[in-house]
């Protein structure tokens, strides 16, 4: 990316001069210098962190810009390298499961100590989080950074996709979204396309048909929504869709009528997903008060 050369590159809190004798002002327009310098360097738009505290603001954009400044000279290296080498923990099938207990709190509080953290979204035991760490997540390579505070945060289901947390995360989404009237036009959990009875429709369409439903109601309260089967499949061989499958569970929710009058609303729903370039999204709809 294209950098801008004719900003200074030193940081707003190292010049001479303050830009104003008022503390909080002072702060304030560091803060804005930071994220044209950010803007200008990176493309980066970040004028919707207003919200945030000026202290807190200051450091994260400090933070990023020496991150961004460091990124383009890191070279990548074994996480194995980052935790300095240590020969000190046991192969997995040598240990106890009291052992592996063990290993496992003195591995993460290493990892922490250099800035490293390993998520897990699903259910698992400590030895499969024990075998992941020390003999996979030790050989993955990733750029070295050292500023403080920040950690460099894995997710385990990024190496062993979960399927099933998935499909159950993006349909709970939509139905959370949908319980709170309130579906983001940009939502990430709609297809471009999705199969209705008789055609398809586009997600346009699709986010239409519900703004038009959502107008016709004043609220939706008492809302509940349940899962109560998830089922996939994957199609490996297919270049456009590599995964097919649907939820299904229960929803239920009272809509206000303009008249004031409740209208209750309740059923069973079927969701029908489609995995696309590594990723789920609904592709079809039939629930109580929206059918495609």
């Amino acid at each position: 990316m294209k950098r801008n050369d004719d900003l200074p590159d030193n940081n707003p809190e190292d010049d001479d001069e303050p830009l104003s004798d008022d503390p909080d002002e002072q702060l304030r327009l560091e803060n804005e210098l930071l994220k044209l310098k950010l803007q200008a360097e990176t493309g980066a738009d970040l004028y919707e962190l207003s919200e945030m505290p000026p202290e807190v603001e200051n450091a994260f954009l400090n933070n990023i810009l020496a991150f961004e400044r460091q990124l383009d000279s890191m070279a990548e290296v074994p996480i194995f390298d980052i935790l300095g080498k240590p020969d000190d923990f046991p192969n997995e099938q040598e240990l106890s499961d009291a052992d592996i207990d063990r290993e496992l709190e003195r591995l993460n509080d290493l990892m922490r100590d250099k800035g490293l953290e390993v998520g897990f979204s699903g259910q698992y035991d400590n030895r499969l989080k024990y075998k992941f760490i020390t003999e996979e997540l030790f050989l993955h390579e990733t750029q070295q950074f050292d500023i403080p505070d920040m950690v460099n945060h894995f997710m385990y289901e990024e190496f062993h996709p979960n399927h099933k947390l998935s499909i159950e995360a993006l349909v709970q989404e939509f139905l959370d979204s949908w319980l709170a009237k309130q579906l983001d036009p940009e939502t990430w959990v709609l297809a471009e396309m999705l199969q209705g009875s008789e055609r398809q429709y586009s997600k346009t369409e699709v986010l239409t048909r519900i703004d038009h439903i959502f107008d016709a109601y004043l609220g939706f309260d008492a809302g509940a929504a349940e899962i109560t089967l998830t089922a996939f499949e994957e199609h490996p061989e297919n270049p456009v869709v590599q995964g097919t499958g649907y939820a299904e569970g229960v929803i239920s929710y009272d809509a206000q009528l303009e008249s004031h009058e409740t209208l209750h609303i309740s059923g069973a729903f079927r969701l029908e997903v489609e995995m696309r370039e590594g990723y789920w999204a609904i592709c079809g709809i039939r629930m109580p008060g929206l059918t495609l």
